[in-house]
């Protein structure tokens, strides 16, 4: 049997899992993901607000983070912010925080979700509660990209953004936010 379509048979069993917590949760539902065009994403991505200093990138009190899942050139499954793998988040306390979450991995789905619970993470990541996310992303198709935006205000503390997907989390695909 052709492995891509195991693949996508998994992705989509996987998806309809995580749509019924999403749904449940309150986060993101799949269903508001918007599409966009490879020259979108550029746009996207570079209305990301943030300082970079290393792998760390400072925000202010009115904070644009745009995230993508796995652009070309980065390790799967990692994260990309404002060029930097996985980067912790330096955010201002108290600051509203525009999310806008990329997934450019035409092979899989992936979510973007904050939580207090940090590493190590198992396959089956337990990162509840989760304090504002994406849940499962569509898998991008027909030359399309999926995204989400969304808003949180952040109090101060510490916090970690993981992928929910089976493994991804546990293979590297998180990262901190320090809110202070």
């Amino acid at each position: 049997m052709n492995r891509t379509l195991i693949a996508k048979g998994v992705a989509v069993a996987v998806g309809a899992i995580f749509s019924v917590g999403v749904a449940c949760a309150g986060l993101v539902p799949t269903s508001a993901f918007k599409k966009a065009t490879l020259p979108q994403v550029k746009a996207m991505l570079g209305k990301d607000n943030g300082k970079v200093s290393g792998k760390t990138v400072t925000y202010g009190k009115n904070a644009h983070v745009v995230i993508a899942a796995v652009l070309p050139g980065f390790p799967f499954p990692s994260f990309e912010i404002h060029h930097v793998k996985n980067p912790t988040l330096d955010i201002a306390a108290g600051a509203t925080v525009k999310f806008t979450f990329i997934n450019t991995n035409k092979g899989f789905g992936h979510s973007f979700d904050v939580t207090k619970k940090g590493p190590p993470y198992a396959v089956m990541p337990q990162v509840a509660p989760v304090v504002t996310g994406t849940g499962f992303s569509p898998v991008p198709a027909g030359g399309k990209f999926g995204y989400a935006n969304f808003t949180w205000k952040a109090a101060p503390g510490t916090y970690y953004y993981v992928c929910e997907i089976p493994g991804h989390a546990a293979t590297g695909m998180f990262g901190k936010i320090i809110v202070k």
